[in-house]
């Protein structure tokens, strides 16, 4: 999984054949209350998201300048400079709102994937619709970043601006992962014995 990408997955050993087990030996109603409880298991993470989310709207980012960095690859090849923006912050002054943050509050929810090629627990924001055009946007992906660019709004002239970002996604994952995964383990065992 890519840096900024808003999903997360835990590692649930052939969750599938798991499913079909419970499934053979407890029953239908048995999985399905497994199923139930196992899209619970993000429950946590999805509110400390959400009320990173609620937070104040960050402001517009002016850049000041630029400076050169040393970058170091993960691969093992040689460090070099390179060089980016340095930007202020100015509070923000919109008078109108899109609903954005709304919107990827909404589209926050656990899945639970028994195919054939992928099966496991993962958390997922969905594309979020755009009211004007009706397309899906990766917006919850966009939003997460330190800053982004975009065209000015209401602006013909084809001027961008950089705007910050609101990173809501890694820290709740990290603060509510291991729960997560102790609830499903927690759940598949419980189901397995016959007390779901």
């Amino acid at each position: 999984m890519s840096g900024n990408d808003p999903q997360i997955e835990f590692d649930t050993k052939n969750l599938r054949a798991t499913l079909q087990r419970v499934k053979e030996e407890q029953g239908p109603r048995m999985l399905r209350n497994l199923r139930r409880n196992l899209r619970s298991v993000g429950d946590g993470i999805i509110a400390g998201q959400r009320q990173e989310l609620s937070g104040p709207l960050p402001g517009v980012a002016v850049r000041a300048g630029k400076k050169i960095v040393r970058v170091k690859p993960r691969n093992g090849r040689k460090a070099y400079l390179r060089t980016i923006n340095v930007y202020d912050a100015r509070e923000a002054q919109r008078s109108r709102s899109t609903n954005l943050r709304a919107s990827i509050k909404q589209n926050l929810k656990t899945r639970v994937v028994a195919g054939k090629t992928r099966s496991g627990i993962r958390i997922e924001a969905a594309k979020t619709p755009s009211k004007s055009s009706g397309k899906k946007y990766d917006m919850a992906k966009v939003w997460n970043k330190k800053t982004f660019r975009h065209p000015a709004f209401g602006n013909r002239r084809g001027d961008w601006v950089t705007q910050y970002g609101q990173p809501y996604w890694w820290k709740p994952i990290a603060k509510g992962s291991k729960q997560a995964a102790a609830q499903a383990e927690k759940a598949i065992t419980d189901a397995l014995n016959g007390k779901g």
